[in-house]
């Protein structure tokens, strides 16, 4: 077993506090975006084993990938974690974004390594080869837009706005061939064929007024973070969901999305890639979101749940990871490349002839060759793992 020390972001959408406490750690007042535990070669977490020598958590699975991920985990994903564990703790709007399946992350980051762009270039769209599905489960009230809401739904958001390019815009929507056109040359519209300023301006009093939907109402709050940017009239296609503390929403490649706030756990695919199109200042590439984007309605993807006594795993369509919750109880997890985040409480693992004792804001990283793992808690546990193939 290693002892992980997690990457921390500051992006400056981030609350100062949350992740602090829960790491234990000083408070600075700078933001404390991400708590990485994965072995991203962008930040990996650092691997500190029982003789104390310290290393990223890449390395030591580089040193030995059958070792650390069985024989065949380390064939299918070329000896690379297959998925990256996080903490976000969200005070502001994230960028409006998606993520490209396989094949288009293969041919993007071969074009992009083939133009010679630098991998930590601003510009730099595909930093890995790999795709980047997501499972977000909220550990506070967690506001999300995700995916695109039917055409009818957004004209009557807009009826409420008294604004020139409110009307270009329905306009817009009425001289689409089908829904997908629409959604499509809707944003684009937004973002580079109309004066966008008179429309937020519209949006938010119509929201003062009481008026519109629940993603009127998120994508005018996203101004006060955000002002000026067209991208919260994309936000106002968006589907808004709140998840409570312990439901979770599942992200595929494609689906346009962007956490608004409150505090989650996310696993994913062991990947950065990462394609803006609004609500940041970082750079944007509309003509390849809309390339990546499936623009026609779609209801937001809330994974089955299979609730066994202590244990909640959450399933998805994603072969790179798995997640399970564990809460005041004990199970055995088979072997695998395992990383076990203690989020609440006292968590005792035992693995590989190795006790190691959590407490809540730790988390060990257990190879394959270790066998099976036994995880108790008092409180709530992560446990990120790969399917067996």
């Amino acid at each position: 077993m290693y002892a992980l020390t997690p990457a921390l972001q500051p992006y400056d959408w981030g609350d100062a506090e949350t992740i602090p406490h829960m790491l234990g750690t000083p408070v600075t007042g700078e933001p404390v975006a991400e708590a990485w535990w994965g072995a991203h070669t962008s930040a990996p977490a650092i691997a500190t084993g029982s003789e104390g020598v310290s290393r990223g958590l890449d390395e030591v699975i580089a040193a030995d990938p059958v070792w650390a991920l069985g024989p065949e985990l380390a064939q299918a994903y070329g000896g690379v974690l297959p998925f990256l564990l996080k903490v976000l703790a969200i005070r502001k709007p994230l960028s409006l974004q998606v993520h490209p399946h396989a094949d288009q992350a293969a041919a993007g980051f071969a074009r992009e390594q083939e133009l010679g762009v630098p991998l930590d270039a601003a510009a730099r769209l595909f930093k890995d080869p790999r795709p980047k599905p997501e499972l977000v489960v909220a550990l506070t009230p967690l506001v999300v837009l995700t995916g695109f809401r039917p055409v009818a739904e957004l004209r009557a958001d807009l009826a409420f706005m008294d604004a020139d390019g409110a009307r270009v815009l329905e306009g817009v929507l009425d001289d689409a061939d089908d829904d997908d056109d629409a959604i499509s040359e809707y944003i684009d519209t937004c973002l580079r064929g109309i004066q966008p300023m008179p429309v937020l301006v519209s949006m938010k009093a119509a929201v003062a007024a009481g008026h519109g939907s629940a993603s009127m109402h998120i994508a005018a709050d996203a101004l006060d973070a955000h002002p000026g940017d067209a991208g919260a009239l994309v936000a106002l296609a968006m589907n808004a969901v709140t998840l409570a503390p312990g439901e979770a929403a599942y992200t595929g490649a494609g689906i346009v999305h962007s956490y608004q706030r409150g505090v989650g756990l996310e696993i994913m695919a062991n990947s950065d890639n990462v394609i803006r199109a609004g609500l940041t200042h970082k750079p944007m590439d509309l003509g390849q979101l809309l390339y990546l984007a499936h623009t026609g309605p779609s209801n937001p993807v809330l994974p089955a749940v299979d609730v066994e006594g202590a244990v909640t795993r959450f399933s998805t369509l994603a072969p790179e990871f798995a997640l399970s919750l564990l809460r005041r109880g004990a199970i055995v997890a088979p072997p695998g490349p395992r990383i076990v985040l203690a989020v609440e409480g006292t968590t005792t693992v035992v693995a590989g002839g190795r006790t190691a004792v959590l407490a809540a804001g730790e988390a060990v990283f257990i190879a394959h060759a270790e066998g099976s793992a036994a995880i108790e808690t008092g409180g709530m546990t992560a446990v990120a793992s790969t399917p067996a193939r």
